[in-house]
């Protein structure tokens, strides 16, 4: 029975080695996925954070903007208004 077996012993050693280093870099690989993966998650908040900067930054600068407008449009609006009231006021007085 072992002179049966004898042929194959190099062929089975060999599969083993190959099994073993097969394991050995299935979980180097997974660790490196798992490494890679933390890092990108990270480089993705970092860039979201940016994002979320930046987007306070222009929402800012646009509110300040449209804040301004609002301010001279409502002076504007004013004194149109006090200049029409005054024009009624003096129709008023001449038209009695």
């Amino acid at each position: 029975m072992f002179d049966f077996i004898k042929p194959y012993i190099p062929e089975f050693i060999t599969f083993l080695a190959g099994a073993g280093a097969w394991g050995y870099e299935r979980n180097k690989r997974k660790a490196d996925l798992k490494k890679a993966d933390t890092e990108n998650n990270k480089s993705i908040m970092d860039l979201y954070q940016e994002a979320l900067d930046d987007l306070k930054k222009r929402y800012d600068a646009d509110l300040r903007e449209l804040s301004e407008r609002y301010d001279q449009k409502f002076k504007e609006m004013e004194l149109r208004y006090n200049n029409l009231k005054k024009s009624f006021e003096d129709y008023k007085k001449t038209h009695k």
